[in-house]
């Protein structure tokens, strides 16, 4: 009789324990100490979109350091760690969980839905936790930016600058065909369209897209076909698979315009040859967006289950405008792009976006294939 209550007693321990485990599992936030953990789902190197993230949340570390910030690469070559890694993070004692991209979204759904999680806050940026139902995650601030406005200057620019040149086309290279990457090519190709009307000029625009974020040598050997094709000046938005298309301008003494970070300013001292070749980029400011979320976080006036959406009147969305790109774009140019850049920030100017909660695939081919010279 006693071996069977010993058996019973182990059967009851093994079938609480886990319960146990999973509610010791999850660490108390009350320690006095506020920790922030941003979650980068890709690469950091990308001197563009991950390296801005990381730019931003490294400032706020050194502006405040009695808060601990941990930033935590994850890589792109195994996604599936992705959910793994955010469910680690949401158990130690993290105030707030940064996260970035579309990668994250369904991930941060299910984490953000647990009543385990209830006094942790999140940040998701770069897309909305869920299109139009933000007010679902009352623990989550979203973040969208409006590329497509940074897409149309950068379109406007390169229509331009083609035609000054003599040349007879610009191109879009693009990393995955994805909503944001669609949004920055659907900005650029309307830019190219109305320089075009504005001017009474006739630039065609190629395309293409990488197929990932990661793959340099292909997006060079993207930008090489399009620069032996006649183009002069290209738009890439690729992340580190875009870095093979700065080689490729610099090999091929042609121009590119770089995105989310100033791709000028990362290669100004390691290599200025390369810099040369950049006219300007799209700013995408993902740093400052974060670190002010952040100090918004600090200050207990950070919202939640709303989104918020960032462009060109805000500050974060707009071209760098250095020495190089003074040097390199004509005055007339510049001054034309500068008006364009006030229109949009009134409100006089609306850049139609291309995320498919707002237009369809179909019309996005449309105005594609419609500039697209070999159509």
């Amino acid at each position: 009789m006693k071996n069977l209550y010993r058996i019973l007693a182990l059967l009851l321990c093994v079938i609480f324990l886990p319960l146990t485990a999973s509610a010791a599992s999850v660490a108390d936030l009350n320690d006095g100490v506020t920790k922030i953990a941003l979650l980068i789902s890709g690469d950091l190197g990308d001197m563009s979109f991950w390296d801005s993230a990381n730019a931003g949340l490294t400032k706020f570390a050194a502006d405040h350091p009695d808060v601990v910030v941990d930033i935590i690469e994850m890589g792109s070559s195994d996604t599936t760690k992705y959910e793994s890694t955010l469910t680690k993070t949401c158990n130690e004692a993290y105030d707030l969980i940064i996260v970035g991209s579309t990668d994250m979204r369904e991930p941060l759904q299910r984490a953000a839905k647990k009543s385990k999680y209830s006094d942790r806050r999140f940040i998701i940026f770069d897309t909305e936790i869920k299109d139009g139902k933000a007010a679902d995650y009352p623990t989550v601030h979203s973040i969208m930016f409006s590329q497509n406005e940074g897409g149309y200057l950068a379109g406007t620019l390169a229509a331009l600058m083609s035609q000054e040149k003599g040349t007879a086309a610009t191109a879009f290279v693009g990393g995955t065909k994805n909503d944001i990457i669609n949004d920055f090519g659907f900005g650029f190709m309307q830019g190219v369209r109305d320089a075009n009307v504005a001017k009474s000029i006739n630039v065609g625009a190629y395309n293409a897209y990488i197929g990932d974020f990661v793959n340099s040598p292909k997006g060079s050997s993207l930008a090489t076909s399009f620069y032996e094709s006649g183009v002069e000046v290209l738009f890439a938005a690729a992340s580190q698979a875009g870095l093979g298309c700065i080689d490729s301008a610099k090999n091929n003494g042609k121009l590119i315009i770089g995105v989310d970070s100033d791709q000028y300013a990362y290669y100004a001292d390691t290599d200025p040859e390369k810099a040369s070749h950049i006219v300007t980029s799209v700013l995408k400011r993902v740093d400052l967006a974060l670190y002010e979320c952040c100090e918004e976080f600090l200050a207990g006036t950070l919202t939640y289950g709303d989104l918020e959406v960032l462009g060109v009147k805000d500050g974060m969305i707009g071209l760098v405008e250095n020495d190089n790109y003074n040097a390199l774009v004509s005055e007339e140019t510049r001054a034309y792009v500068a008006d364009v850049t006030a229109r949009i920030a009134s409100g006089e100017l609306v850049v139609q976006s291309g995320l498919k909660r707002y237009t369809k695939q179909d019309v996005l081919n449309e105005l594609f294939d419609s500039l697209d010279p070999t159509k």
